[in-house]
């Protein structure tokens, strides 16, 4: 069984945005990075990374700082109006490396608080089995 992720790992993910949705989606447009935000019994909850802020103006900008700690590109924003959930694994995870593994990054314990933070004050969910 593969191990499930922490809360603040980086995964690569189909993400599926609420207004793709609301017009008849039910799959993600691409692949993206995207932050663990919680973990309970097999469930992973997950939030999107931007670089293009994806038709949403509530995006948390990620300083360069943490986002080349975490490996991720600069100019890069969380979005914290919106969050998908599934069973881990999940069908739209995509592994990393060839071993296969699906932790791309990590977000500092500080920043993934402040997510999370911002995340709780207003966000429609999508569940994704």
């Amino acid at each position: 069984m593969t191990p499930l992720p922490k809360v603040g790992d980086i995964l690569h993910y189909v993400f599926l945005f609420t207004h793709d949705k609301a017009v008849g989606r039910d799959e993600g447009i691409k692949t993206r990075p995207v932050m663990v935000a919680a973990v309970k019994d097999q469930r992973v909850f997950t939030v999107a990374i931007t670089t293009k802020g994806e038709a949403s103006v509530s995006t948390l900008p990620i300083p360069d700082a943490v986002a080349d700690a975490a490996g991720l590109v600069r100019g890069t924003a969380v979005v914290i109006d919106q969050y998908n959930h599934f069973t881990w694994l999940g069908y739209d995870i995509r592994p990393v490396t060839s071993e296969p593994s699906f932790v791309a990054g990590r977000m500092p314990p500080g920043f993934t608080n402040s997510i999370l933070s911002a995340l709780l004050a207003n966000a429609a969910s999508i569940n994704r089995d």
